[in-house]
């Protein structure tokens, strides 16, 4: 049974990306800036501490914003249904069926409407009430507006076919202009990590060149201190840089 999407565990290859790009960042920055290993591990630890919550959440967000794109689809297929006289029941296989030819049996809308048909078929759920559960798991305000908007209908006995067209073309204009959004977030949150990668590259350029040169900066203490305020201000400044191009909708 599919659960809630605000909820997560991470996957196997998720842990193994995370640990991966940790370690590698831990033992990268230590020997770089500091020439010592265990000040890697110490990073490493450091990185797992604060950055683990972080990187679940980009998870959770990654994952919702690819339901709704999938969402979408699963939209104008309903719709197309009612316009050609189908119920909400119908619509949810012929769905399953459009989908099952878009999608791979891993994504989630298809997952979803897998489970919707079973419950309807096999436990003797409601459409109406399948619905609801999915939207309520899925945490998104765009699923929700749609059930809203069939459950109103169905209770009031409005033109059915209408109402899910004028949703689907309202709801799906709204998930394509976030698309966009985000597509040009990411390509800013792109270049920032690229900027924040400068100081990396720079350091190890000058290592390499001139290594007598860099060593004061972890054979001293005040070299260690300076450092040590340097990799913070590039933490930060990275924090800060992701920060601005996340957008919530």
């Amino acid at each position: 049974m599919c659960g809630s999407y605000d909820s997560l565990d991470l996957s196997l290859e998720e842990k193994l990306f995370f640990w991966g790009v940790d370690g590698l960042l831990g033992f990268f920055t230590g020997w770089l800036f500091y020439n010592s290993l265990t000040v890697g591990a110490l990073l490493i630890a450091a990185g797992g501490v604060l950055a683990l919550p972080g990187y679940k959440r980009t998870v959770i967000r990654n994952r919702k914003n690819k339901l709704l794109i999938q969402f979408r689809d699963f939209l104008y297929s309903i719709a197309s249904s009612f316009s050609a006289g189908r119920n909400m029941t119908q619509a949810l296989k012929e769905a399953q069926d459009f989908c099952s030819s878009t999608y791979d049996t891993a994504d989630y809308i298809l997952q979803e409407l897998e489970q919707m048909v079973r419950r309807i078929d096999n436990a003797n759920e409601t459409d109406l009430e399948v619905l609801q559960d999915f939207a309520k798991r899925s945490g998104l305000e765009e699923i929700s507006e749609f059930v809203n908007v069939y459950e109103n209908c169905k209770s009031s006995g409005g033109n059915m076919i209408q109402a899910i067209n004028q949703a689907t073309n309202l709801i799906g204009d709204e998930i394509r202009m976030q698309a966009e959004l985000r597509s040009l977030m990411t390509q800013k949150a792109f270049e920032g990590r690229i900027v924040a990668a400068a100081p990396f590259v720079i350091v190890f350029l000058m290592r390499m060149a001139a290594p007598a040169y860099m060593a004061p900066m972890w054979m001293s203490g005040d070299g260690r201190m300076i450092t040590s305020f340097a990799v913070a201000l590039m933490a930060l400044g990275l924090v800060i840089t992701e920060r601005i191009a996340r957008i919530e909708f």
